[in-house]
């Protein structure tokens, strides 16, 4: 590879046409830009919805940001996609069904649209906007204040996770070597990015279908600094521990109801309370560093005003000058052999007319896995050897494991997947760490082993697995496997073929590389935490995009180097940070601040542009109505729907004086909507043509009219609770029926197949080795 592409060049040859409107698909065809495939952007006449020339004489720093180093065609779209070895459509709810079959003759088509391709809602024609998107998938009801009103997040995330997995959809498809469709939904990736797999939870717990109020605020989280904000997150037993004894309050060392999550959200008041009066006399700066002292996952709740001075992202140059010198943007969150991939490219004028620059190079026939043939999944013959834990590190393996790959998970009985601790919370079984919400939605499609790296037989069986794998993914913090002396040299020297994913929180470098981070941790860390928030509150946690994201941006990297992989034969070492693919999300923030000097705030559910927009209480409890108007036809069909004299109001004709006038129109939609039934209003907005959704229960999402008729749950047998619906990837490919093929495995479940058929130990030597919990099918200790 030539040091200074940083994997700019990985991708040549291949021919990307994006026709897109929002940042999802701008999103999806920026990743392809960043590691060399030919990126044309198609725009309408008028220009790309995200240009906004006329506003400011100039791109705006995000459409700027998003179109670098692509070019731009004004010609009939549906003819440069003849060119094309990818088409990434974003077509609204009703695009030509025909139309996307006969370009995926050829090409790889990604089609993003609100509900999907199929079900009853797709090509409906219903009304939508990224806001009722959220309330339709459950992210709205758990999110906020117990006696407040429900929360979205707060600055389009689901949008960048969408345009994520829409560009691993494609890159996936194309290791197939043929024509497919890859069918993205914002309703299920929206569904997957922040219901944090409630409605497994739910189902374990046997809820029933009663309302209940479901917001609550963690306990701790972000709390108020003498000079500013700093979140928590206590993921742990040992974490709660450390932290009482932080906060100057060891009394509580011994109270049993403290220890447990649910007796703290009981006595939250009691325990904001001493935390609060702990944190007020200290400086950010100081909380941070005392905390990472002990361990506790703690960081800074930024804006777009401190991240960028903040020292680990200046360390790592993650913020980089525009071409045009206007403003400051993310670089690239990934890095091949530890080299970024170039970012600070020019955007395209508007509508050029040329076509694509050079003849297809064949990108698109490449194969990133073992079997191409008719009904292959598109990795089959791949074989990982998968370290991830939690959310982040087990998604990337379970989307390999659903592409086809042979993933084989490594636990230790004295270190499990900490995901799987969150069981005992749900219930009193004796094998309760089978019970996680969070490990089941994450882990379908592997079979699982416990290999103690602490054990010299244990290491070596290990370096066995990794001598005939084509990946190994982790995403520990940095110091664990290189203390275990598995870092890339060692991984390289075992096997020079070897693609090794490492996604710890922070990076590999950097002045906060070894701090413990989580997906609560860098949300708040980087920005999302501050856009998310009632107007007068505090920042509030997204719970949930940062993981989801973080995957789908490392599996991305992860299928260019295994690209690269098959035409070189060399392996490569892919660092994907879990906060720089936050820090991503959060671009807006960054190139506002820097270019124009606006700090983008917390709104509650308001979206410039927007107004009405939120959600209003009707009959019941937790029954909500969620509105969204954008455009004027939907204002007065608002107007006239419901009635409300006072919006006669010329003030209220254009959108820039309905968003002048928004809380007023919160107030009055909030008076109308009180005693109404949700649902039938709902409908009949809807009806009427207004943007609107009753707001669903996160916990019942699977049943979801259009969630359900797609499949996007699908039942596993699983051999401790029987069958439970699992989300699956929220994208489809056309050629696969379905994505689950193996249940999420229990602790140690395949040790005889894989130690004693696959790597020919005897069952003695297993026995042996379980005597001294080297391997074993429970964790140590329990």
């Amino acid at each position: 590879m030539n040091s200074t592409s940083g994997g700019s060049g990985f991708l040549a040859g291949m021919r990307v046409l994006e026709v897109s409107t929002t940042i999802a698909g701008a999103y999806a065809g920026k990743l392809f830009a960043d590691v060399g495939a030919e990126v044309l952007l198609y725009e309408p006449e008028g220009g790309h919805p995200l240009r906004e020339r006329a506003r400011r004489g100039a791109d705006a720093p995000l459409f700027a940001f998003l179109a670098a180093g692509k070019s731009s065609s004004g010609r009939d779209w549906t003819e440069l996609a003849r060119d094309a070895d990818l088409v990434i459509v974003e077509a609204g709810d009703a695009p030509d069904g025909a139309l996307l079959d006969r370009l995926a003759e050829r090409a790889v088509v990604v089609a993003i649209t609100p509900w999907g391709l199929t079900g009853p809602w797709a090509g409906s024609g219903r009304p939508w906007t990224e806001f009722t998107v959220q309330a339709e998938s459950g992210s709205l009801s758990h999110r906020g204040e117990p006696a407040g009103h429900p929360l979205a997040l707060g600055g389009g995330e689901e949008l960048w996770v969408a345009g994520s997995f829409a560009a691993t959809a494609g890159l996936a498809a194309l290791a197939g070597g043929s024509g497919e469709i890859a069918d993205v939904s914002l309703l299920e990736v929206t569904t997957y990015a922040a219901t944090m797999f409630a409605d497994v939870a739910a189902t374990l717990r046997g809820d029933s279908r009663d309302p209940v109020v479901q917001r609550r605020r963690l306990v701790p989280s972000v709390e108020p600094a003498a000079d500013g904000w700093v979140g928590f997150n206590l993921a742990s037993a040992q974490n709660f521990e450390d932290f009482v004894v932080l906060i100057e309050r060891p009394d509580w060392l011994d109270d049993e109801e403290m220890k447990t999550f649910e007796g703290r959200y009981r006595r939250a008041e009691e325990f904001s309370a001493a935390v609060r009066a702990w944190s007020r006399t200290r400086t950010v700066a100081e909380i941070v560093q005392a905390a990472r002292d002990f361990r506790i996952p703690c960081a800074p709740v930024h804006s777009a005003a401190t991240i960028v001075e903040d020292e680990h992202v200046v360390a790592r140059g993650f913020y980089v000058d525009d071409a045009s010198g206007r403003f400051r943007h993310p670089a690239v969150p990934f890095l091949f052999d530890g080299v970024r991939p170039a970012s600070a490219r020019p955007a395209p004028e508007p509508r050029g007319t040329a076509g694509f620059a050079a003849p297809s190079s064949g990108g698109a026939g490449d194969s990133t896995g073992g079997g191409t043939g008719a009904g292959d999944l598109p990795l089959a013959g791949l074989r990982v050897v998968d370290f991830g834990n939690w959310w982040v590190g087990s998604l990337a393996g379970t989307m390999l494991g659903s592409l086809g790959a042979d993933v084989i998970k490594v636990e230790a009985t004295r270190r499990v997947d900490g995901a799987r601790m969150l069981g005992g919370t749900l219930t009193r079984d004796p094998r309760w760490w089978e019970y996680s919400w969070v490990y089941l939605g994450a882990n379908h499609n592997k079979r699982a082993v416990t290999l103690d790296l602490t054990d010299p037989e244990g290491r070596e069986l290990v370096e066995r697995l990794i001598a005939d794998a084509d990946v190994l993914l982790e995403n520990y913090a940095p110091r664990v496997l290189d203390n275990a002396g598995l870092g890339w040299d060692r991984v390289r020297e075992i096997n020079p073929r070897a693609v090794m994913l490492r996604m710890p929180a922070f990076g590999l470098t950097g002045p906060r590389k070894d701090m413990v981070g989580f997906a609560q941790t860098v949300e708040q860390y980087s920005g999302m935490c501050w856009r998310t928030g009632y107007p007068d509150g505090p920042p509030v946690n997204p719970s949930g995009p940062a993981d989801p994201m973080g995957g789908s941006n490392a599996m991305f990297a992860l299928l260019t180097a295994l690209r690269h992989r098959e035409r070189t034969g060399t392996g490569l070492l892919v660092e994907a940070p879990l906060v720089e693919a936050a820090l991503t999300m959060t671009a807006e923030q960054v190139v506002e601040w820097t270019a124009c000097g606006t700090l983008l705030e917390r709104d509650g559910n308001h979206a410039r542009g927007h107004a009405p927009q939120g959600v209003y209480a009707g009959a019941g409890t937790e029954q909500w109505l969620a509105v969204s108007v954008v455009t004027d036809e939907q204002w007065r069909a608002l107007a006239a729907f419901t009635g409300i004299e006072s919006w006669t109001d010329a003030a209220l004709a254009s959108p820039a004086g309905r968003w002048a006038q928004r809380y007023r129109l919160d107030e009055d939609l909030r008076a109308w909507a009180a005693g109404r039934d949700v649902a039938a209003t709902a409908e009949a907005l809807l009806a009427a043509g207004v943007p609107a959704a009753h707001v669903v229960d996160q916990r019942f999402v699977h049943e979801h009219p259009q969630v359900a008729a797609r499949g996007y749950f699908e039942d596993v047998d699983h051999p401790v609770h029987g069958r439970v619906p699992i989300p699956v990837l929220p994208f489809r490919l056309g050629r696969i029926g379905s994505w689950s093929r193996l249940a999420p495995p229990t602790v140690g479940q395949h040790n005889g197949e894989v130690l004693e058929k696959e790597l020919g130990l005897s069952r003695q030597r297993i026995d042996e080795l379980a005597e001294r919990n080297a391997v074993g099918d429970r964790p140590a200790g329990l």
